[in-house]
């Protein structure tokens, strides 16, 4: 399949003939090597589990997981060909309000808060067709939470006492003695359980 051009328009999903070897191709080299941006942010997609040599962002956008018997079963879903909206609706969403496409009714964009962060939805709908795309700001890439946990890290390193020079060879030089003493006595040890062996055998 064949890397996706830019385009104002979206014209449909992909044919439902597409095989999941062409999905999994068409999703590697335009979604997740696609260098996708939102408002400056670098889009990415999950990677972990890998599931039949598969990154998990795949299965996010084109399957739903049903359990039968405690078994995880997956189960692709129409929207796994509508995987080809993605990148256009990304690209171009900015350029909808100079669109002169009349019969194109345009791509929405809107913020809603989500548990402790805010989500970012795109949709695109037609009289045949409809697709949300929907963001999460990844919590783990907050630096400002990476900031204040720095700033934690570095007071309570000021709380720590470290040894003096004379504190470090006192309790280095008995912890070797407390080694060697160990390491003689069970070379005694073992030399005594031989000799033992040697008289009653």
């Amino acid at each position: 399949m064949t890397l996706v051009k830019n385009k104002c328009c979206l014209n449909g999903p992909l044919p439902y003939t597409t095989t999941d070897d062409e999905l999994y191709d068409y999703f590697i080299k335009n979604i997740y090597y696609g260098d996708l941006k939102i408002n400056g942010m670098k889009i990415k997609v999950f990677t972990t589990p890998v599931e039949d040599n598969r990154i998990q962002g795949y299965f996010h956008l084109t399957t739903k997981t049903k359990k039968d018997f405690g078994i995880k079963i997956r189960m692709k879903e129409k929207r796994a060909y509508f995987i080809n909206y993605i990148v256009p609706m990304i690209n171009n969403y900015l350029r909808c309000s100079d669109c002169k496409n009349l019969e194109c009714n345009k791509i929405k964009v809107w913020t809603a808060p989500y548990k402790n962060t805010k989500r970012t939805k795109l949709l695109y709908s037609d009289e045949l067709y409809s697709y949300i795309i929907i963001l999460e700001k990844n919590k783990r890439c907050n630096m400002k939470k990476l900031a204040r946990f720095l700033d934690s890290v570095k007071k309570e390193m000021k709380k720590v006492r470290w040894p003096k020079k004379n504190e470090i060879l006192t309790y280095g030089t008995v912890t070797v003695l407390f080694v060697l003493t160990f390491a003689a006595f069970f070379g005694i040890l073992d030399v005594v359980i031989s000799s033992i062996k040697t008289l009653v055998g």
